[in-house]
């Protein structure tokens, strides 16, 4: 008996460790804004409505963004959390994307709950509004 639960318990264990942490969002809509050749930025584009699978694979250190050409980035580092002035809080990734260029990507909750997407590169920027699926 004592054999069988100490099984029992292992198998258990592993099953928990081998448990991977996905989580599944809902893009609802995009904005974007990019530089110019003389470094300024334009404005944020009017919000357009969307329907994307989100996936954020922590045990794969993987984003994926299901849109028309889907958009794949590797983590290689987490920057951690931090707290802005309108009571929001942004977790974010320095990752690689598909071409092997470098970009942060953010998860961002603000104060009434509302998540977003940001995806930054050097010279360009979009923004999703996100739900948890």
């Amino acid at each position: 008996m004592k054999k069988l639960f100490t099984l029992c318990i292992a198998t258990l264990c592993s099953i928990l460790m081998i448990h991977a942490e996905v989580l599944k969002f809902n893009a609802t809509s995009l904005s974007y804004k990019s530089q110019n050749d003389y470094g300024y930025w334009s404005d944020w584009s009017d919000w357009k409505g969307c329907n994307i699978l989100v996936v954020l694979n922590v045990d794969a250190e993987r984003i994926d963004i299901y849109s028309s050409s889907t958009q794949q980035y590797d983590i290689y580092d987490y920057s951690g959390e931090t707290y802005d002035d309108e009571g929001g809080t942004t977790q974010t990734f320095k990752c690689i994307d598909a071409e092997g260029m470098r970009c942060e990507v953010r998860f961002r909750q603000q104060y009434d709950g509302q998540w977003q997407l940001y995806v930054d590169y050097a010279d360009a920027m979009w923004v999703y509004n996100i739900q948890r699926k």
